[in-house]
């Protein structure tokens, strides 16, 4: 067997190990959806917030996301 011969027969005998894939188990987790209640309660608390400002248009976006902050921090 020539040098050569033993490069590519080692070469070969490495390729296998080196086409191995992560398992499963280290894939990324991602977060469970809400409940639907949770949205529900997001929606009422979201409501009244707009409620007590009157409705003024502009504000939707901001009333959603106070309103999520505060049942998600009551949930937790």
């Amino acid at each position: 067997m020539t040098s050569t011969q033993a490069v590519k027969k080692k070469s070969s005998a490495a390729a296998p190990a080196a086409t191995k894939r992560p398992s499963a188990k280290a894939a990324p987790q991602s977060e469970p959806a809400p409940a639907p209640e949770v949205g529900e309660m997001i929606r009422m608390a979201a409501y009244y917030r707009a409620e007590r400002r009157g409705f003024a248009a502009g504000n939707d976006l901001q009333d959603w996301f106070e309103a999520e902050h505060e049942v998600l921090r009551t949930l937790a």
